[in-house]
């Protein structure tokens, strides 16, 4: 029941704000990013590992405000190279900030907790923020009548939503093999094949049925953005099965009751939007 009520309330809204896109979806993606630092943090203890959250938070904001800067919500757009030499300043000092503090406070870190905390800021964060980047794309030179970005970000959470529950479904009903055991031991080579299956279908119905511009998307991007939703948004899946298994729980919060944590329902997103934003900079839009 509660996991329905979540559905029922969330999907709406989540939906709504895809569609208005702007800085109201940027506020959704800093709460899916700050939440899911939090949990982070949160799980850090669990494994003898200490977590420096007010460096992350910080490098967060920063890391934020530079794509919101760049996709033209915080002021005029900038440019690839001015982004690109700020994201590598932002980048630079976490490193330095975050291997001062084991040289300052040698008796209470070690070199692993500064791992830990580097890899955790840069997949939450980092990740996180081209979120918005995808969002706000400009395709009004190919349709200038057309909200693109709209449609293919929301062809990117349905597609993913899709390989989730395709893998579910089908996995739990026919699936035996284990594809991943050890990193995540119910799901199966029938569930991952079903989801890639179905996210691959999806995209090019999508396309082909209009929803997707072709002058813009052709059967290539078609099929690629399909492999990275149902692929190496699974791959995503993955990871984080692979960091609770590691520290030894169910669900990386309780914060969305029946779905777990922010991080258990957008693992896969974190995959699919940066590699979702390179292929459109370095293929589609050149």
């Amino acid at each position: 029941m509660s996991r329905l009520v979540v559905d029922v309330l969330g999907i709406p809204a989540l939906l709504y704000i895809i569609w208005q896109g702007g800085l109201l979806y940027a506020a959704l993606v800093a709460a899916i990013v700050f939440l899911g630092l939090r949990e982070f943090y949160r799980l850090l203890p669990k494994v003898n590992r200490v977590g420096r959250p007010v460096v992350g938070y910080l490098a967060a904001i920063a890391l934020l405000a530079i794509f919101s800067r760049h996709a033209g919500l915080l002021g005029a757009p900038a440019d690839w190279a001015t982004t690109g030499m700020r994201l590598l300043a932002i980048v630079i000092v976490l490193v330095i900030a975050l291997q001062a503090i084991g040289v300052l406070i040698p008796s209470e870190t070690s070199w692993s907790d500064y791992s830990a905390n580097l890899g955790g800021v840069l997949w939450i964060a980092l990740f996180g923020g081209c979120f918005i980047l995808v969002r706000e794309m400009d395709y009004s030179r190919f349709a200038p009548q057309v909200d693109v970005a709209f449609r293919l970000t929301l062809s990117l959470y349905l597609s993913v939503w899709l390989c989730d529950s395709l893998a579910y479904l089908f996995g739990k009903a026919f699936g035996k093999k284990k594809i991943a055991p050890l990193v995540s031991p119910n799901k199966t080579v029938v569930g991952t094949v079903s989801g890639l299956i179905g996210a691959v279908a999806l995209m090019l119905a999508l396309g082909y049925g209009g929803f997707l511009p072709r002058n813009i998307f052709g059967l290539t991007d078609l099929l690629v953005f399909g492999l990275i939703t149902g692929g190496f948004g699974q791959l995503g899946d993955f990871v984080e099965s692979r960091l609770k298994r590691d520290i030894g729980v169910k669900d990386t919060g309780k914060l969305l009751p029946g779905h777990g944590g922010v991080l258990d329902r957008f693992d896969s997103l974190f995959y699919v939007m940066p590699l979702s934003l390179i292929w459109l900079e370095l293929v589609v839009l050149i």
